[in-house]
């Protein structure tokens, strides 16, 4: 029965010294101070896009990943997700799974997914062929100023795929890619070049300059890159995307600017 008792003992002390006493807990700090770092996980899921380059910003997140804030990380990650699935899916041949895919980063402002889903449509796989369709969606990926979709746009523009032939228009958006550093875009335009008179060179450089202007109005407000709910004749049901976004999809935006902080969801 001592032993018992001794033993009882024991582990009563031992257990009062693995509790921390109050002056040791660490303070309690605000939530709205904290911004949980998911660069990382951000990251992890678009390797398959590795390295960084800066022509992917405008395509993905509109800032490297080292600059995202929490609110945009928090829209980052899910997207980030459904672009490292409907990559594979694509690899693998299941393009109706990787459109399905493509369609809800899509929803959720991704212009690159703009791109891809477009191909899909472009080339029938997965679903029946729609060129028309296609286009439309590359052309919104080019309007986001994203270089993958103006370099694509710019190559349907000269073959006539899905839009009417315009070497013009052509030449101007693979500038706007060229400038940010997409490869094969001076390509293309040397390409186009070589059967554009001098005139209609310089006319579309002059159209070039023009479109520049359009897009850095569209895309590059203060206001543009809040983050709304938007709904689209497509979908009806509010979704959280760049205002920029909903508005090149057509869309309706509701509500002031989305503050995730003040509206914790996790």
């Amino acid at each position: 029965m001592f032993r018992i008792i001794v033993l009882l003992g024991m582990l009563s002390t031992l257990a009062a010294c693995a509790l921390p006493s109050p002056a040791n807990l660490p303070a309690v700090v605000s939530e709205k101070t904290v911004r949980p770092d998911l660069r990382e996980r951000i990251s992890h899921r678009l390797l398959w896009l590795a390295p960084e380059e800066k022509w992917h910003y405008n395509c993905l997140f509109l800032k490297p990943l080292l600059e995202l804030t929490y609110d945009e990380q928090r829209l980052a990650l899910p997207s980030a997700d459904l672009l490292f699935r409907a990559h594979f899916e694509e690899e693998r041949l299941a393009y109706r799974s990787a459109g399905f895919l493509y369609r809800q980063a899509a929803d959720q402002g991704i212009a690159l997914a703009y791109v891809k889903l477009g191909n899909l449509l472009l080339d029938g796989k997965g679903t029946a062929a729609n060129p028309q369709g296609g286009a439309k969606l590359v052309y919104q990926a080019a309007l986001l100023d994203c270089a993958e979709g103006q370099h694509r746009y710019a190559e349907l523009l000269t073959q006539g795929k899905g839009v009417a032939t315009d070497l013009i228009a052509a030449w101007g958006w693979a500038d706007l890619a060229k400038n940010q550093g997409y490869p094969d875009s001076e390509a293309l335009q040397k390409k186009m070049q070589s059967v554009m008179a001098p005139a209609e060179v310089a006319w579309a450089q002059e159209q070039a300059r023009t479109l520049s202007s359009q897009i850095k109005l569209f895309n590059h407000g203060p206001a543009s890159k809040q983050l709304v709910e938007c709904t689209t004749d497509r979908t009806r049901t509010p979704f959280i995307t760049r205002m920029r976004a909903c508005h090149a999809m057509g869309g309706t935006h509701h509500g002031d600017a989305i503050d995730f902080r003040s509206k914790p969801q996790w």
